[in-house]
């Protein structure tokens, strides 16, 4: 089976599943990925601001 195919078994598999949970159920998964979303911004923007401290860092000139 091609990579492609597969993917889109999979997807509309993905679909049915979520198509068939509750309202509740839809709302609960939805709060969950967005705090997961949240999470990895905030931890993304962490990173980015060490590498930029880092960065600084290893541009200043040492004493000798």
């Amino acid at each position: 089976m091609s990579d492609v195919k597969e993917l889109l078994e999979r997807q509309a598999r993905w679909q049915r599943t979520r198509q068939a949970l509750s309202w509740p159920e839809k709302v609960r998964l939805a709060e969950q990925v967005r705090e997961s979303v949240r999470q990895l911004r905030r931890s993304r923007e962490s990173d980015a601001g060490r590498s930029r401290a880092d960065s600084a860092e290893k541009s200043k000139p040492r004493p000798t």
